[in-house]
């Protein structure tokens, strides 16, 4: 009961990255339909999941930054492999207009406000066309060189990074130590009593998450029962108005999203 009630109530986030980062990797798309309307689900049930927090402008801010940080990694591994290939002599064209393309969402990305009602489609929408931009880029990479060289790609593409990616990752950091605050307050009040010291430890990177949660993993512990039923009820019913939204969001989307054209014309 202990270990449910915890999964329930510490609705932290979680710096898991939004859309593809494998945009210099090889990929075998060359599948059935089957491959990509299993393909077309996960992304679908991975977007809806990250919806969750974005009920308020900083789990807003949070997404938008992931996604930003996600398509800074694929612009530096774009533009690496497209240096690499005009080494090989290899007619890069197409593979540089994708690129002009992903930069351009990049720019929406970076402008986006997340503080406006339509903040969670801009950022469905945005991350729906940065996909289709690296799968695009990729199945084209497939076609110009073998697989040998996407490989070695690959290996020298691994560790890229830049001043705009540390900084970004530097500014989703301090987002996602904010939003968990902002968390643990809220579930100390439900609790009855705050522990701002621990709090305050997490924020300036005194203790990790993992640390904050096994304290309150030991404070619940030791509730009575009619207590963890309460504050497993509570949350219980506010996960369930969690995931109507998301998928609301989500249908939303599918119906109209593309009607408002952030793709490639």
């Amino acid at each position: 009961m202990v270990l449910l009630l915890m999964t329930s109530v510490v609705s932290l986030a979680v710096a898991d990255q939004a859309g593809d980062n494998s945009q210099g990797n090889h990929a075998n798309n060359e599948g059935s339909d089957h491959h990509t309307n299993e393909t077309k689900h996960a992304f679908e049930n991975e977007t809806e999941h990250e919806l969750g927090i974005m009920n308020s402008t900083l789990g807003s801010e949070i997404r938008l930054l992931q996604l930003e940080k996600s398509i800074l990694t694929n612009l530096l591994k774009g533009l690496m492999t497209v240096q690499v290939l005009k080494g090989l002599e290899v007619n890069t064209s197409t593979l540089e207009a994708i690129l002009a393309d992903l930069r351009d969402v990049l720019v929406d990305v970076q402008n986006a406000d997340p503080a406006a009602n339509d903040s969670v489609q801009i950022f469905i929408e945005l991350k729906n066309t940065s996909r289709s931009l690296t799968k695009e880029f990729r199945d084209t990479l497939q076609q110009l060189v073998t697989n040998e060289t996407i490989a070695l790609l690959r290996e020298q593409l691994r560790n890229i990074t830049s001043s705009d990616l540390q900084n970004c990752s530097l500014k989703l950091r301090l987002c996602i130590r904010h939003y968990n605050r902002n968390q643990l307050y809220r579930l100390y009040g439900i609790i009855g009593e705050t522990n701002t010291t621990l709090i305050n430890q997490y924020l300036n990177g005194t203790v990790n998450l993992s640390q904050v949660k096994f304290q309150l993993y030991k404070l619940i512990n030791q509730m009575t029962k009619d207590k963890r039923d309460m504050i497993f009820s509570e949350f219980k019913e506010e996960n369930i108005k969690k995931k109507i939204r998301s998928h609301t969001y989500m249908n939303e989307f599918e119906h109209h999203g593309n009607e408002r054209g952030h793709g490639r014309g």
